[in-house]
């Protein structure tokens, strides 16, 4: 093995040292319903009343009395609407007095207001009628806690009679991109120069998480000046990121200013692109360096930040879909590291023994494409510890990142 990379740790190992130094406090907060979509259920959800609170129509159609079929089908050509029928369309309760819906579609009004109905409609008692809480029943589960709430949840939630949930608070995460080099969006670069693009990805990743982003504004390459920073961010939140200066670069201080501050718990994975990944514990906060590179930073957000969060709300870490894809040209695969390789996917032609071709993208040597082409790639393609390298040809399993044709 490499010397620069054997004293490296595994992904798995990088998240049982956070998960033993760093045990998040799991606070509950009430919503409004309306605006419970993607939060997590923090307790059990029973049913308020029933529904139907008596007895409804199952469809549009008239609400009629069973026993008048008692001896065959009687003339209805002289019922009259309010005596021997009433209207009762779907979801509507009815007068007690009748216990049988018909279909509209069966039903013929006459212009006396009498009815004509097949012969052999079927009028027997509770036909077409929904009894009291068929749909919720008092005191039935609707929902159990840490359910991930979306549309037909908060449906069904709603039906008990809740207008307001209680959830999980979301974990505070704090992010604070570093480097003297980078501008905000909407300036114009000059010579040296990178836009802050991190905040924008790692923002909407922590959402998508679950997670509520504290975006810092850009901080120069000042020692003292990040260590400010970080003293002022870290009361205010459950996770901080740090972007960049945690390689080896003559400004890369971020590292060293945590070591400073707190206990590391390791610098430098066996994961690419990213591997300069740090953590440590400040006081009770885990904080995290990640890796500055975007397509690097995405990683490290994937493997490493996205389980803390999903840790903090108590739901499971979810699961990409995967394909099989046919490798277009070899794959060398780094054998010493877990590696991320962004994906471009296209059909295969039908006698094709997997859906699709794969082009793996590179971000270094001959034909590497740039930072935008990995982050916008249809997948991703996540080696092993030690796996070897395929050759063309082969068939794989990448993870998707965006809906496939």
């Amino acid at each position: 093995m490499r010397s620069d990379v054997k004293d490296l740790i595994s992904k798995e190992e990088a998240l049982k040292r956070m998960f033993a130094a760093w045990t998040p406090e799991r606070k509950t907060e009430i919503v409004p319903l309306k605006e419970a979509d993607g939060r997590v259920l923090a307790e059990d959800q029973f049913a308020k009343y029933n529904l139907p609170v008596v007895r409804a129509s199952q469809m549009d159609g008239i609400a009629m009395r069973s026993a008048s079929f008692t001896n065959g089908m009687p003339d209805t050509s002289q019922w009259m609407p309010g005596r021997d029928y009433v209207r009762a369309d779907t979801g509507d309760d009815f007068p007690d007095d009748y216990d049988a819906v018909i279909a509209i579609e069966n039903v013929e009004f006459l212009k006396n207001g009498g009815i004509r109905l097949p012969e052999k409609v079927n009028a027997s008692r509770g036909f077409n009628v929904k009894p009291q809480g068929a749909d919720v029943r008092r005191g039935s589960l609707l929902c159990s806690a840490g359910r991930i709430l979306h549309a037909t949840e908060m449906a069904a939630i709603a039906m008990g009679g809740m207008d307001a949930v209680p959830v999980v608070k979301k974990p505070r995460v704090a992010f604070l991109p570093t480097g003297s080099e980078l501008v905000p969006m909407g300036a114009v670069p000059e010579r040296g120069q990178n836009f802050d693009t991190n905040s924008v990805m790692v923002c909407q990743m922590l959402r998508d998480m679950g997670a509520e982003p504290v975006l810092h504004p850009i901080v120069r390459d000042d020692r003292v000046i990040l260590a400010s920073a970080m003293d002022k961010l870290l009361p205010e939140c459950d996770i901080l990121l740090v972007n960049a200066g945690t390689s080896k670069g003559g400004e890369d201080y971020c590292a060293g200013i945590l070591a400073e501050k707190g206990s590391s718990l390791f610098h430098g994975v066996a994961a690419v692109p990213g591997r300069p990944l740090s953590a440590a514990m400040v006081g009770d906060k885990l904080v995290l360096n990640l890796a500055g590179p975007s397509f690097a930073a995405f990683y490290n957000m994937d493997w490493a930040v996205r389980p803390l969060v999903c840790r903090a709300l108590g739901i499971p870490v979810p699961e990409r879909a995967r394909v099989k894809a046919i490798l277009k040209r070899p794959f060398q695969v780094p054998p010493f590291f877990s590696a991320m390789s962004a994906v471009c996917l296209e059909k295969a032609p039908e006698s094709s023994a997997a859906p699709y071709l794969a082009d793996i993208l590179s971000l270094r040597g001959p034909g590497a494409v740039g930072s935008a082409a990995a982050l916008t790639a249809d997948a991703v393609y996540i080696s092993a510890l030690g796996e070897k390298s395929h050759g063309a040809g082969e068939i794989i399993e990448v993870e998707l990142l965006r809906r496939m044709p």
